[in-house]
């Protein structure tokens, strides 16, 4: 039996006993019974025997197969034949086929064609070479499937391999399914074992994944896609680095997937989800040295579409906001949707550090926010600012939503004129339309709003008749 350095046994979803190895692969057989298979046929067809999965001819198992599907994956498994066996290996099956079945055979007299002789793709491709069929010893086969590539080694030699495209017959077939061992497919007397049987789920591995979603094949890359979503937050990284270096279309899909995978981390009772993908948004975000900023732009933008503040977070988008350009402006962006009153209070202290050019930027912002804790900077900036930080100001103040800010934009309007009287207008009418407010407050701000129409109609026909 295989070695390994490290064995630990857990109990699958499919309900199978599994030892994960370090190098990825994990035992689909535990060596004592058949939990986490299933029989085609008669479940007297296959026994589990010795650390060994055994089948008698005879009986009618059919086929036995995994519980769970596969689609990119290496399968490998030892097999031993009895003197006129005749078995074989599943790769993508359906509960009723539609797979394909890599051979395995005793020496069969006369001898089978090598369309149909060990190692061959059954009926699709040749063993080519042939390997050594001498039954009664153990063999090893291992059988790899990467989208429509199909590789198959028997001890260790290449002995077929396959492109979907290339061969006809295998155009058409599916790139996920179950894999599984045919029964003992000949008479009584004659049987089948195999052991050692183990996967690598290469769905699993993220930079497989990545690979496949820079194929330029529009089915491969569907399929990466969803593997991609599936895997959640180990993909983000590998994501991000295609923004930076893939071509337009490998950046348009990683974009998607992302956007994917933050919206589905932002779902409720998805919390440890969302947990994962902002820690790998917060470490891309803080990475200046990154090739380029369309990952860094995109972590950004992510992180507020996660929604979830914590303090490295806030820290992480407030380093940002220092920054000129597109990840500033992301970051930005960001800090409109993350709740919480650190981000509140981190944009304050920004607002309060930044040049008046970016201040109309960070007052809309935290307009946006529609936090009370807000409203005092905001009118004081609405109050003493000048151009268009003041403009900025009293439009955060109807943004807020809060009747608060009714008395003060009533203040400001008394002593302006011109575009901050027309501002202050506007807020109020976005105020009106608050869904914050309460019916008195919303007829208050209509008071205000009409008081400020009148006053500023009065003004202008007294200005026609002089």
């Amino acid at each position: 039996m295989r070695l390994l350095t490290v064995v630990v046994t857990l109990w699958l979803a499919t309900g199978a006993l599994a030892a994960e190895a370090p190098n990825g692969f994990v035992s689909l057989f535990n060596g004592s019974n058949l939990d986490g298979w299933v029989v085609a046929g008669n479940p007297e067809g296959f026994t589990a025997l010795n650390g060994r999965i055994h089948s008698d001819g005879g009986k009618g198992g059919d086929w036995i197969r995994s519980a769970k599907q596969y689609g990119n994956f290496v399968l490998r498994l030892d097999w031993m034949l009895s003197k006129v066996g005749n078995s074989g290996i599943f790769i993508r099956n359906g509960p009723r086929g539609g797979g394909f079945e890599v051979q395995l055979l005793a020496p069969w007299t006369p001898r089978r064609d090598d369309l149909h002789c060990t190692g061959s793709i059954y009926g699709h491709v040749a063993a080519n070479p042939r390997p050594d069929e001498t039954p009664l010893r153990w063999r090893k086969l291992e059988v790899s499937a990467e989208y429509k590539h199909i590789t198959v080694k028997i001890d260790g030699v290449q002995c077929s391999q396959a492109d979907y495209d290339q061969v006809p017959s295998m155009k058409d077939l599916a790139l996920a399914g179950y894999v599984g061992m045919q029964d003992s497919h000949t008479g009584e007397g004659e049987w089948v074992e195999f052991r050692n049987v183990e996967i690598e789920d290469l769905d699993q591995e993220p930079g497989f994944v990545a690979q496949g979603l820079a194929s330029s094949d529009p089915t491969v890359r569907r399929v990466a896609y969803d593997n991609a979503i599936k895997l959640g937050p180990p993909m983000v990284g590998p994501l991000l680095d295609m923004l930076t270096r893939g071509g337009a279309a490998e950046r348009h899909v990683a974009e998607m997937a992302l956007e994917r995978i933050a919206a589905n981390a932002s779902a409720p009772g998805a919390e440890a989800q969302a947990v994962a993908v902002q820690a790998s948004l917060v470490a891309r975000l803080s990475a200046h040295e990154s090739g380029a900023a369309e990952d860094r732009v995109c972590a950004a933008r992510l992180l507020g579409l996660v929604g979830r503040s914590d303090q490295r977070t806030v820290a992480a988008l407030e380093k940002a906001l220092q920054e000129n350009g597109p990840v500033s402006d992301a970051a930005l962006g960001a800090m409109q949707r993350i709740p919480g009153q650190a981000v509140t209070m981190a944009l304050i202290h920004a607002l309060r550090q930044a040049s008046s050019w970016q201040q109309p930027a960070l007052l809309v912002a935290l307009g946006a926010r529609k936090d009370e804790a807000a409203i005092a900077v905001i009118a004081d900036t609405a109050r003493s600012g000048t151009g268009d930080v003041q403009l900025a100001a009293v439009r955060a103040l109807g943004m807020v939503g809060s009747a608060k800010a009714i008395p003060i934009l009533r203040r400001i309007a008394a002593g302006a004129a011109g575009a901050v009287r027309q501002a202050v207008a506007d807020a109020l009418i976005v105020l009106i339309d608050a869904k914050g407010l309460d019916d008195d407050a919303r007829l208050e701000a209509l008071r205000a709003a009409r008081e400020l129409a009148v006053t500023d109609a009065q003004k202008a026909a007294a200005g026609i008749a002089q």
